[in-house]
């Protein structure tokens, strides 16, 4: 009921000052978005970092005494985790372009100048391992941005856009949905095993050797805090695996509606929407925060 009120007032400001466009559904759909896209960077990132950790990890067990000439073999670290790098990699890449898009068709409806990175189209054509249909999408959807600009699309034009796009948001978003968390539960699951090992050995070292060199309690709270942070991660990307599906709800309903954009009960429907993508957001947003906080009492 507030926002209803809001919403009223500001309209009305904005026929008196005779000057405003209306807001369409894509507003806040575009809003809650490219909130998320900020945080995803370091979501498709947690793939490699647990992959990297995991190899640490195995490379850290093999050491039975101090060491001061160690060091981790990168080569061998690099190699192992090629899979992972390339898995996060498109994973960025590929959300990289559909938020681009969803920026660019929210400044369209708005009845603005559409803008976009000129780097888009490089970024669409070095997306790895895609299939044929995945690379169909992410370039199709990269030379519709462009488009909006080069060929002076109109707000009216705004639902050619989303007729266009709608196939390859589809794809795209059901990818990023389906790929991300498997992929991060394997690598997951690597380092939480790696982890046990590696303290394990730390207090079996400890205890056989006779000398107190580290505390099995500190030991112990050292591998709580690890698990917590890989908790954390594993919220993160189940936040934004419901990200994903809402964004492919979000665009199906703005395909539905496409002639209606600026209809006041499919602006409440996209709201709801961008409502439940804001709610994840604030989920990823807590997530890290438990990360940092846990980090910085070290």
């Amino acid at each position: 009921m507030k926002r209803s009120v809001l919403s009223g007032f500001a309209l009305s400001c904005c026929l008196i000052l005779a000057g405003c466009i209306t807001p369409s559904a894509v507003d806040d759909f575009a809003k809650a978005s490219t909130q998320a896209a900020t945080l995803f960077p370091a979501v498709a990132a947690i793939p490699l970092d647990a992959c990297v950790t995991n190899e640490q990890n195995l490379q850290l067990a093999s050491v039975k005494g101090f060491d001061g000439n160690f060091d981790f073999d990168q080569k061998k670290i690099d190699s192992a985790c090629k899979s992972a790098e390339d898995t996060s990699e498109r994973l960025r890449k590929t959300y990289s372009v559909l938020s681009a898009y969803i920026s660019a068709l929210d400044k369209l409806a708005g009845g603005n100048v559409p803008t976009y990175d000129t780097n888009i189209k490089s970024i669409a054509s070095t997306v790895p391992d895609l299939t044929s249909k995945q690379q169909t999408a992410v370039t199709g959807l990269a030379d519709l941005v462009a488009d909006l600009v080069t060929k002076g699309y109109r707000q009216k034009e705004a639902a050619k856009a989303i007729e266009k796009a709608q196939p390859w948001v589809h794809d795209l978003s059901g990818m990023l949905k389906e790929q991300l968390p498997p992929f991060l539960n394997q690598y997951i699951a690597n380092e939480t095993d790696s982890l046990g090992s590696l303290y394990r050995d730390i207090l079996t070292f400890h205890i056989d050797d006779g000398i107190a060199h580290s505390s099995p309690a500190l030991v112990t709270k050292d591998f709580i805090e690890g698990k917590v942070r890989i908790q954390n991660a594993q919220n993160a990307v189940t936040a934004f695996e419901k990200i994903f599906a809402s964004i492919d709800e979000g665009h199906t309903a703005l395909y539905n509606n496409r002639n209606k954009l600026w209809d006041k009960g499919v602006i409440q429907q996209i709201f709801q929407t961008a409502s439940s993508i804001e709610q994840q957001v604030s989920a990823v947003e807590t997530a890290f925060k438990k990360t940092a906080a846990t980090a910085a009492k070290k």
